[in-house]
């Protein structure tokens, strides 16, 4: 699992165009994987790994050519035990394992909470094409996330050619490891009071993946192990390690009673406490079991002012406790994982946020701009272990409701006699796309207003100049909006008879039919691919004031979709000198994820779409 989370900007890349599932050549080739793990009686373990492979291209070696190597140092001893390149005529050139470079992992931030999340760099020298590089190393699990307890996944790309995997998990008898498996073969075996758990994995063709649908942890190749019997034995370990983190200090005390001054209704109280929490505690992005499972005690994030989201959760419940109000910690995923394995492990919990029964909801305060009751699209509709409950920990997130979230984008333009166009583009949205709006603002604000919108014109294939301008972004209102100015470059072709489209300007987030039904940029997405899907209403209207006396030789028809689960409509308009068109997409889904025949009827819909996204018009002659 890679060492830095996803932010709460990880709702934006959900809106990003991807690549398809297609039939490729690789650009690695493992000749060789073997894993193999010693589990003892108190949860520690000994994991040995060996790899040998090869890029299979110059874009490969450039890829593997650094091994990185996470690791946490509180919990783990990473050792490397030899590391060489194999060259094509069989000579070896060894690493220099005393000059390894040993750093914080990728977007980890330099604060002193999170030091602990480091990673050891392995640089291969002179790896060319076809070369090998080899490696052993071990990994010493001296501080076990969960005391007398074992847990461990992986997965393997499909991107990658695999020829020989071994995976060898032995533990004593008396542990009773849960193990799943998907597209490997898997054995066991009892002697002299061990059990010993093989896989073998084999597979050299490799497609290029789409990473747009659903997470690897659903669909890929991959195995589950754990010692957990179930997740409620899972939730109580982590409520076992997190138990005291939340007591009321009297500084927590202090702390809520300022928050909730004149506040009496309950309901009320908690609202000033999450907003309290969302926009003063800054959101150190960490994937949950990076830094541990252990979170800081409430008194250390108030005084520090930041933490992770196990350490939000335990802030927030304090500062709710002091005001005799419950809360509990929920464990989700924060990608696009909509499954949880039998065997509880973190690969598919790795973000926390909390659950008030009282109110029946659930909220994130990591998110720094929800509105209360709301939560980011990629929270919605997941599984999830609720943490200090009795029974069954598992719960389910509802999908996104209908009527919650909304998108409304309108650009008026005019075009010179020239050819240049020059307008405005306002896009007000509510809900979850409410959170995404001011996330875009945020980033308008570090990028510059008139840089960010040079770098928007662009994104939609516009050429020109603009800016944008907005109220502050940090708020918790239901409703945001953002508008810019633009001014299209001159392109006279339109005024000499090409065809052209209304211009889209300063449009920000999503065109309607893209994203709620799945991700329309992915035009070879395969059809029988699942894809999460939203309930919301997308509107986008484009007016264009023509100049006098020219006007298009004919207009679009009115297209119509009409579906159980969605209509889209889309009119075009002529009055006077302005040329107009409305596209509007209502939907709602009782799932998360379509998949079978809906996801089918959405593949062929979303053709559709994008055919009226193309549509353009011609204008008359002078």
């Amino acid at each position: 699992m890679p060492a830095a989370a996803q932010s709460c900007l990880a709702v934006l890349a959900l809106l990003l165009a991807g690549t398809p599932a297609l039939a490729v050549q690789p650009s690695i080739i493992v000749h060789k994987l073997s894993i193999n793990i010693e589990v003892r009686a108190d949860g520690t373990a000994t994991i040995l790994q060996h790899r040998e492979q090869s890029p299979a291209s110059k874009a490969g070696a450039a890829q593997i050519g650094q091994f990185a190597i996470g690791f946490n140092p509180t919990l783990q001893k990473l050792d490397v035990l030899e590391a060489y390149t194999s060259k094509r005529d069989g000579t070896r050139v060894p690493v220099d394992l005393t000059q390894l470079r040993q750093q914080l992992a990728p977007g980890v931030p330099d604060v002193p909470m999170f030091m602990d999340v480091q990673q050891k760099v392995v640089i291969f020298p002179d790896l060319g094409e076809l070369d090998t590089e080899v490696i052993t190393y071990r990994d010493e699990t001296v501080r076990p996330l969960f005391p007398d307890n074992f847990l461990w996944a992986t997965s393997f790309s499909r991107t990658t050619s695999w020829e020989d995997v071994e995976v060898r998990v032995r533990a004593p008898s008396g542990m009773r490891l849960q193990t799943e498996s998907f597209g490997l073969a898997h054995s066991t075996e009892e002697a002299d009071g061990w059990t010993t758990h093989q896989w073998r994995y084999r597979q050299v063709e490799v497609v290029a993946e789409d990473l747009a649908a659903v997470s690897l942890w659903d669909r890929l190749p991959r195995l589950f192990v754990s010692s957990f019997a179930d997740h409620g034995a899972f939730a109580r370990a982590y409520a076992e390690r997190a138990a005291g983190k939340a007591e009321v200090t009297p500084l927590v005390q202090a702390r809520a009673d300022e928050i909730t001054a004149g506040i009496t209704d309950r309901r009320a109280q908690t609202r000033a406490i999450y907003e309290w929490v969302s926009a003063r505690i800054r959101y150190v992005a960490l994937y949950l079991g990076a830094g541990g499972v252990v979170p800081h005690g409430a008194d250390e994030v108030l005084l520090s002012g930041y933490g992770d989201c196990k350490d939000h959760t335990v802030l927030f419940e304090a500062l709710l406790k002091a005001k005799g109000i419950a809360a509990q910690t929920v464990l989700i995923n924060l990608g696009s994982a909509y499954t949880l394995s039998r065997p509880p492990t973190l690969s598919q919990l790795d973000h926390a946020l909390t659950w008030l029964p009282e109110f029946n909801l659930y909220v994130d305060t990591t998110t720094a701009v929800a509105p209360f009751g709301t939560l980011p699209f990629q929270e919605y509709g997941k599984p999830a272990v609720l943490v200090g409950g009795q029974g069954d920990a598992r719960r389910q997130i509802p999908p996104l409701p209908a009527g919650l979230t909304t998108i409304s984008a309108l650009t008026e333009a005019h075009m010179q006699l020239d050819g240049a166009i020059i307008g405005t583009t306002r896009v007000e949205a509510t809900g979850p796309a409410a959170i995404a709006l001011r996330l875009t603002a945020r980033w308008a604000q570090t990028a510059g207003h008139e840089g960010a919108a040079r770098r928007q014109l662009a994104a939609l294939g516009q050429h020109g100049t603009g800016a944008f301008s907005f109220a502050s972004p940090d708020g918790f209102e239901a409703s945001y909006a953002m508008r810019g100015q633009f001014q299209l470059d001159p392109l006279p072709e339109i005024l000499e008879g090409d065809s052209f489209a209304p211009p889209l300007g300063l449009l920000v987030l999503i065109r309607p039919g893209d994203f709620f039904l799945g991700p329309l940029g992915r035009t070879t997405l395969p059809a029988d691919e699942p894809t999460p899907c939203f309930s919301g209403r997308q509107i986008e209207e484009l007016r264009l004031e023509l100049p006098q006396g020219r006007v298009p030789v004919r207009l679009p028809k009115e297209r119509v979709i009409r579906h159980p689960n969605f209509t889209y409509i889309a009119r075009w308009a002529m009055q006077g000198q302005v040329l107009s068109v409305r596209r509007e997409l209502v939907s709602a889904f009782e799932v998360a994820v379509c998949s079978g025949a809906l996801r089918a009827e959405l593949a062929q819909t979303m053709v559709e779409i994008r055919r009226d996204h193309r549509t353009k018009v011609v204008l008359n002659e002078p």
